[in-house]
């Protein structure tokens, strides 16, 4: 989406350049103290947030214009006043560096992914490991995807630390075992640091072979290109494995996808769909801007903007499917819902597991655009809504699954184990019933409060070339 890029850059120059010429009513502040407890670092970065906001921000009418940056102690507080009440996306960071870092996949990190959980009326806390990244210091140091987690660097979780705990850079982790009456401590302890890694998405893939049916799996858990989009690479090989194998059916796992960028959702999606879509560059969706955006795109682009129209992209790992099985979660989001939404006026596409999030929205990532940048803040505001070729748009409740199936992520197994049920009645809408192995016996699911991840949070968004 390169031309997106250059469009907003355009805008926001000549917007600045405007702002300049008419700037008798608020000059830019410049270093130094002042009289009213505000420095005038704060007041430069609450008027970035504020000319930015009133340009780009997709609910810019409904910004309350009585509202004074020079009046405001603090940014982040500032940047809510500013915020929609349905808004429940846009963020303000103050660590473009790292978001960028997090953005193309490549940070440190140990390589596991967390679900922090407690069981009702109780403050301690637990961390279900829901996969591991191949290669990484937890894949080294024995950690597997169902591994549960009661205490790092000796100190037991609990619910004003996990997160402070979870973030060290160096951690000996103690790992449970579920009991009847609750999490037991065990007596295994598994030592990792952290390490800067480039954290490839597409972490499994095989395929299976039952009766007629040979059923391509692929676990996807970010949507991201990389920075050369080493990470499309990836993908493109996996479904020139699937292709070359012959595979008949598909089964592509977004159960712990927050989302992630256009890029990769629109080559996911153009690797599916029929030929016939991706040949004829039929119409993926259709964004929606505010009106200054939506009236810049058509008078200088036209309707057919590339910036208001996304088609598929042409793809030469194409399989030509004409039905999909997606692995869905409540926390499937945002790229995930992108993709998934993109390909219903196309093919048969059944999801098995748990409505998704509810995430019809995309961001811009927007540092400080000056030469000399003053600050390390990132605004991540929506700029735009997405609805497909059918104009199908505003599901706030999430994408409706087909087939019901809750995922027991406390009983996990290895990806591709018949006993994942969420995995197994997937394979069962292939093959029947009739062919599946018989298993071992049924596990009662335990429920439990799942707590917030952050970093999940702030990754659950559609994002749209970062400019930089």
């Amino acid at each position: 989406m390169t031309l997106m890029k250059k469009s907003f850059l355009f805008i926001l120059t000549v917007y600045v350049f405007l702002i300049l010429l008419s700037g008798c009513e608020k000059d830019l502040p410049g270093p130094g103290g002042n009289d009213d407890g505000i420095s005038e670092e704060i007041k430069y970065i609450n008027n970035w947030i504020w000319d930015v906001m009133n340009q780009v921000y997709f609910w810019s009418i409904y910004i309350p214009q009585n509202l004074n940056p020079d009046e405001e102690l603090d940014p982040e507080n500032f940047f809510k006043k500013l915020l929609y009440t349905k808004d429940r996306f846009s963020w303000l960071d103050d660590d473009y560096e790292g978001l960028m870092n997090q953005y193309y996949g490549v940070g440190k990190s140990m390589g596991y992914s967390p679900a922090f959980g407690r069981f009702s009326n109780t403050d301690g806390v637990f961390i279900i490991v829901e996969y591991i990244f191949p290669g990484s210091p937890a894949d080294l140091a024995g950690l597997k995807r169902g591994d549960i987690i009661v205490s790092i660097n000796g100190i037991d979780l609990d619910i004003n630390n996990y997160y402070t705990l979870y973030s060290s850079e160096i951690q000996t982790v103690t790992l449970g075992e579920l009991m009847d009456d609750g999490i037991a401590k065990t007596d295994i302890k598994l030592s990792m640091t952290a390490e800067v890694l480039a954290l490839d998405p597409a972490i499994y893939y095989e395929i299976k072979e039952i009766e007629n049916h040979k059923i391509g799996y692929l676990v996807y858990v970010e949507f991201t290109a990389g920075k050369s989009n080493e990470y499309l690479s990836t993908l493109g090989n996996i479904f020139d494995t699937f292709s070359v194998s012959g595979i008949t059916d598909l089964i592509v796992d977004l159960r712990y996808n927050p989302g992630g960028d256009l890029d990769a959702a629109g080559f996911l999606a153009s690797a599916i769909a029929p030929a016939r879509v991706v040949l004829n560059h039929e119409v993926l969706v259709r964004f929606e801007y505010n009106s200054l955006y939506r009236n810049y795109f058509l008078q200088h682009e036209g309707p057919n903007s590339e910036n208001l129209v996304l088609k598929f992209p042409d793809n030469p790992q194409n399989i030509n499917f004409n039905r999909i099985y997606f692995l869905t979660t409540k926390g499937t989001a945002s790229a995930c819902e992108f993709t998934i939404s993109g390909l219903y006026p196309y093919m048969e596409v059944i999801l098995v597991g748990q409505n998704t999030y509810g995430k019809y929205t995309g961001a811009w990532i927007i540092p400080d655009t000056d030469d000399s940048p003053r600050h390390n803040y990132a605004l991540v505001p929506v700029v735009m809504k997405y609805a497909n070729a059918d104009g199908y748009t505003d599901f706030d409740e999430g994408l409706s699954v087909d087939i019901q199936v809750e995922d027991d992520l406390i009983h996990a197994v290895p990806f591709g184990d018949f006993n994942d049920q969420v995995f197994y009645k997937a394979v069962e809408a292939i093959v029947g019933q009739e062919h599946m192995p018989t298993l071992k016996k049924a596990i009662q699911p335990v429920s439990f409060e799942q707590l917030e991840n952050k970093r999940k949070e702030s990754r659950r968004n559609l994002f749209i070339d970062p400019v930089h």
